[in-house]
């Protein structure tokens, strides 16, 4: 007779879980339990395939050991996608690692304390019995109730696991983990969450991740130096086919992780790995490697390369070459690799000034920006021919638009400048190509040149999430829909704890109507990145259309304050309070805005978002021209916007982007 529950738990928690199942035979019931101890090649076998195939209940007994044993993650991987029903049985605390979280989000876990296996098993039973799986002998009846049981328990028909945990919560003593993420996240259906299938194959070994080095010195000394020399092997990788790379944002999580190499090749499906160390003394560098097969840690390749500062670039095309061999990626010629460093510096501050500047513009904050400007331009100065500065500089102005610290009349003509001469250093500079596409579509408006280019760039650079993040934001404002979403996913793929990536797809799941996976997507962005601004204006309209009015003003207010008053934070905050029957604290942060407006650039694209949520359509239409006048970037990408839902077909509307000559390719969906 097959089980009719399959048990997966970690050889190491038998003494916990053994007792719990040997109870629940007791009662009758058909488990399947490896008590036999299959080891080596047999641990995976056919047997228990068929065993899980075959059951109708995956019982995961959860700990930190079970949650970092690779037969454990199999085992639910499978049970997931046979679609079984998955109790989880929490016997300590334990953090849901990513390998697991798709399968677990949201899920409620039966908790088991230690001394109350009598009571464990009576929950499970009554949880087995509205599953219509029953022991041969009664349940029992003297069961001390949960504090929110007022009724018994009916048999209820197959349902899906969602549903089942939900109902069950009505009757048992379920308690989620403390280690859950900062937002609490609902469960979408497995078809529906960007799932990376590759978590539950073999590892590929061609596909590799890059954690930061440690930096042997004084602390603090150097870092930027040793984190942007990571960052560079990690770009240069991605110009060998055949490898599919880590994104350097995702890769930096585990930076001081006390994980195993085996943990975070399972939590990113990476079957390489490379770990090393960098020592900076004075003038001399010293660069030590080794390349790790993550599935038995096993070292592959190691080196010590030990020079001067200057031979920088020279051990970076040796470390990647070694690695392009090992891997059996396509092999890089020597010239070829030369060009990888064509425009790089020989200047050891500049180099560290645009690797702090660079990291500054990621907060993406009013603050930030103004102080990675100053870096850049120091770096200009001590070295008037290294690309990435100029590309810096460039990406510094652009972001200046969008957080209104400038206007793009002042900026993008200059950013333009700075772009070019990244590129006459070095033709082949992705990071300035990438803008250059940018501000071909939002500033220039020549749509067909910008689409044009970035196809050029994705047949080129197939794998390179910073790319994949730029090319789903792009197709998304664009209304572009479907592309944004295949795009975006792969970038999750390749980069899955990168904020940005995580929010252009709640964005594109938003405009397509899923507001369920634009919220999950939304909190995974706000999860790595609290006061990301973008992210948080997304979630205030998605919880102040749930009347989640509260929740989402402690956020925004936070926010405000630990940026400098971002206007589009306050223009959030407004249409909260707006929604929530405020009008006059709503009307308090328009003027303020608008009062800001004479003495600072406050974007149209704020201010007509804000007159459209409160429904004053005249007004909202006058600024979305000023916003066209001042070739904000706003103007292209807000055409698609949840707030101009009920706009949209407007002749004025229309007529306002027919003028800039962008209503056809905005209308026109398909490439």
């Amino acid at each position: 007779m097959p089980p009719e529950i399959f048990a997966s738990y970690s050889r190491e928690d038998q003494a916990q879980v053994f007792p719990i199942v040997d109870k629940l035979r007791e009662r009758g019931l058909n488990i399947w339990i490896d008590q036999e101890g299959i080891h080596g090649a047999k641990l995976w076998s056919q047997e228990i395939v068929n065993a899980i195939e075959s059951s109708k209940v995956f019982i995961l007994f959860a700990s930190a050991k079970a949650f970092v044993s690779k037969n454990v993650t199999k085992e639910l991987a499978l049970a997931s996608e046979s679609d079984k029903h998955i109790l989880p049985i929490f016997i300590e605390d334990a953090e849901i690692p990513a390998a697991m979280k798709y399968q677990l989000a949201g899920i409620q876990h039966l908790v088991h304390e230690q001394g109350q296996t009598e009571q464990t098993v009576d929950n499970i039973l009554r949880t087995l019995g509205n599953l219509d799986i029953q022991s041969t002998e009664p349940q029992p009846t003297a069961v001390t109730p949960s504090p929110v049981a007022t009724k018994p328990v009916s048999k209820i028909p197959l349902v899906t696991a969602s549903l089942v945990i939900a109902l069950l919560a009505l009757f048992f003593i379920f308690k989620p983990s403390n280690k859950s993420p900062a937002y609490e996240l609902s469960q979408p259906t497995e078809e529906e969450l960007l799932t990376d299938q590759s978590e539950i194959e073999p590892l590929d070994k061609k596909r590799i991740v890059l954690l930061p080095f440690k930096n042997i010195g004084t602390a603090g000394e150097n870092d930027h130096i040793v984190e942007g020399i990571v960052d560079d092997l990690n770009t240069m990788l991605t110009n060998v086919d055949g490898l599919k790379v880590i994104g350097s944002v995702s890769a930096k999580t585990y930076r001081d992780s006390n994980k195993s190499t085996a943990e975070i090749g399972q939590e990113l499906n990476a079957g390489t790995l490379l770990q090393g160390s960098i020592q900076k003394n004075g003038t001399n560098l010293k660069i030590n490697v080794r390349l790790i097969d993550t599935t038995s840690s096993e070292n592959i390749w190691a080196n010590s390369f030990s020079g001067s500062e200057s031979d920088r670039g020279k051990f970076q095309q040796e470390i990647i070459q070694s690695i392009v061999n090992i891997t059996k990626g396509t092999l890089i010629a020597k010239s070829e690799l030369g060009s990888l460093n064509i425009g790089d510096t020989q200047n050891t501050e500049a180099y560290s000034l645009v690797k702090r500047g660079l990291d500054l513009l990621y907060h993406h904050s009013r603050a930030a920006n103004q102080n990675a400007n100053i870096l850049f331009r120091k770096a200009i100065e001590l070295d008037p021919n290294y690309a990435d500065a100029y590309s810096g500089m460039a990406f510094s102005l652009n972001q200046s638009i969008n957080l209104s610290l400038s206007e793009p009349q002042q900026s993008i003509p200059l950013a333009k400048q700075y772009l070019n001469k990244a590129l006459k250093i070095n033709p082949n500079h992705l990071e300035s190509q990438i803008q250059k596409v940018s501000i071909t579509l939002e500033y220039d408006w020549d749509s067909k040149q910008s689409l044009s280019n970035l196809e050029k760039l994705l047949k080129k650079h197939p794998n390179n999430p910073l790319l994949l993040k730029f090319a789903g934001e792009f197709y998304s404002f664009s209304g572009k829909i479907d592309q944004s979403i295949d795009i975006l996913k792969n970038g999750l793929a390749l980069d899955p704890k990168n904020a940005w990536t995580h929010q252009h797809l709640a964005f594109a799941y938003l405009i397509s109507g899923d507001e369920k996976l634009a919220e999950y997507h939304n909190k995974e962005a706000l999860n790595i990145r609290p006061n990301f601004q973008f992210a948080l204006h997304i979630r205030s309209l998605i919880l102040s259309s749930q009347k989640r009015f509260k929740e989402i003003e402690k956020e925004l207010l936070r926010a405000i304050e630990d940026d400098a008053q971002n206007p589009v934070t306050m223009m959030s905050l407004g249409i909260v309070y707006w929604r929530s029957g405020e009008q006059e604290k709503a009307y308090q942060l328009l003027a303020e805005l608008l009062d800001r407006r004479n003495f600072e650039y406050i974007k149209g694209g704020i201010l007509t978002r804000f007159y459209i949520a409160i429904d004053e359509q005249e007004k909202a239409f006058k600024w979305l021209k000023k916003s066209r006048d001042e070739k904000d970037a706003d103007f292209i990408n807000l055409f698609y916007w949840p707030l101009y839902d009920k706009v949209r077909e407007n002749p004025e509307f229309i007529q306002i982007y027919k003028d800039a000559g962008l209503y056809e390719y905005l209308i026109k969906r398909e490439i």
